[in-house]
């Protein structure tokens, strides 16, 4: 899965809360796209899952554009979770995400690929 998605998952009390999934890419010599095997959350407040285009804003003009918020600082963040092998093996990282989110987060990424 190669494109921004809001996904619901269940938290431990059992109320539903919406996680934004960004895949992490890196931009190679010849200006491709690859994709890190990296993927960023983030906190939604959408009910339903979308893709990129509801969720982010228009680019602005060129000289526009504000610096982007470190996720250190950044509320929303809920960390990183990282394949390798694969896809095989996975690790979460950054966040306070308790391990049934975190599965349920792998498992809607590995089905959507």
């Amino acid at each position: 899965m190669i494109r921004i998605v809001s996904h619901s998952i269940k938290k431990q009390n059992g109320a539903n809360i919406n996680i934004i999934i960004e895949p992490v890419l890196s931009q190679a010599i010849n200006n491709e796209l690859n994709f890190t095997g990296v993927y960023t959350l983030y906190k939604d407040t959408d009910k339903q899952e979308t893709d990129l285009l509801d969720i982010q804003d228009i680019a602005p003009e060129i000289g526009d554009s504000k610096p982007l918020i470190d996720d250190k600082n950044n509320p929303g963040f809920l960390g990183r979770i990282t394949f390798e092998n694969d896809n095989t093996e996975w690790h979460y990282s950054g966040g306070k995400l308790p391990p049934d989110e975190q599965e349920q987060i792998v498992a809607f990424i590995k089905n959507a690929k």
